[in-house]
């Protein structure tokens, strides 16, 4: 059952026996062929989604609004408090 010897393996070294070897060989060159395919295809897909994804640019049409000092000085004290609650 689960534990039976293969055939197809040697059974010291678990190679391939020639046999086996034989067996594959018509299936190799297809086999290669659809890898390259597969490789390909999901290549394409992270390449696409890569570029996609690190275009330049995003959000330089949004204007940035203007702070005023005193907005800033409120802003600067909030973190400051946040930051000693988070430490604590």
């Amino acid at each position: 059952m689960a534990f039976e010897q293969s055939r197809y393996q040697d059974p010291v070294t678990y190679k391939m026996t020639p046999a086996m070897i034989r067996a594959r060989r018509p299936f190799f060159a297809k086999n290669m062929f659809g890898l390259g395919i597969l490789l390909g295809v999901t290549a394409g897909v992270y390449g696409y989604t890569y570029n996609f994804l690190h275009r330049d640019g995003d959000f330089s049409d949004v204007p940035i609004p203007p702070i005023d000092a005193k907005e800033l000085e409120q802003l600067k004290k909030e973190y400051e408090e946040h930051k000693k609650q988070r430490d604590e």
